[in-house]
């Protein structure tokens, strides 16, 4: 059979004798200091009035004290700014104060404007997925993109009836008929000076710009 012998211990100030698991609480209890004190006493108040009580006596002592720091309340270190009252233990108001005072007062910092819409960004090159997809867009506008598709097909077009008909010289640029195609103005439709159906050439010799009205007029005549 195993026997437990429970030690006593007298206090060093007092000589009341104590068990040795008490004698710490006793000593605090009742010559500690009055933070001890009261953490001893707010226990006790507590557990006689309740969880909820004490939680609502809790929060007005936690709104009394909150007022009194906003009576004085303490500033930012590098900015001066106010510190909230949740964050009174802070030195500073934020982390970037934190950086910037703790660099001597000198951050890296690149500013640069997003490549599509001009925003000023502090690292990638645009500020959003859409801005992103947009300036990847081979052509800006919707009328744009239909331009370039009309000539592209005019193009092909006028290849394919000039092909069908043995118009089309063997040594001819193509490189320099696609770029004539491509460079034709807004409101403007390559034309065949000689036209296709008479026997002209589809060479770069052959071709010139005219408004849409002018290319109407002329049709298959031959000016």
């Amino acid at each position: 059979m195993t026997t437990y012998i429970q030690l006593q211990c007298s206090c060093i100030i007092c000589k009341e004798i104590k068990s040795v698991k008490g004698i710490h609480t006793h000593y605090e209890r009742a010559h500690g200091t009055s933070q001890q004190k009261s953490k001893y006493s707010a226990g006790k108040v507590g557990g006689l009035l309740g969880g909820k009580a004490w939680a609502d006596i809790c929060a007005v002592q936690q709104q009394k004290l909150a007022e009194q720091y906003h009576i004085s309340p303490k500033t930012c270190t590098h900015c001066a700014s106010i510190i909230s009252y949740e964050k009174r233990a802070n030195k500073f108001c934020s982390s970037t104060c934190s950086a910037i005072h703790n660099n001597t007062g000198k951050i890296k910092v690149t500013l640069k404007s997003c490549d599509h819409c001009n925003i000023v960004l502090t690292r990638g090159k645009f500020c959003s997925r859409k801005c992103s997809a947009n300036a990847r867009k081979k052509y800006k506008t919707v009328a744009e993109a239909k331009e370039v598709k009309r000539i592209r097909r005019n193009e092909a077009s006028a290849n394919y009836r000039a092909k069908l008909r043995n118009q089309t010289p063997i040594n001819v640029d193509r490189k320099a008929i696609k770029e004539f195609y491509k460079n034709c103005p807004m409101g403007y439709e390559v034309d065949h000076i000689n036209p296709i159906s008479k026997g002209g050439l589809h060479s770069i010799e052959n071709l010139q710009y005219l408004t849409k009205t002018e290319n109407r007029r002329k049709s298959a005549k031959i000016l």
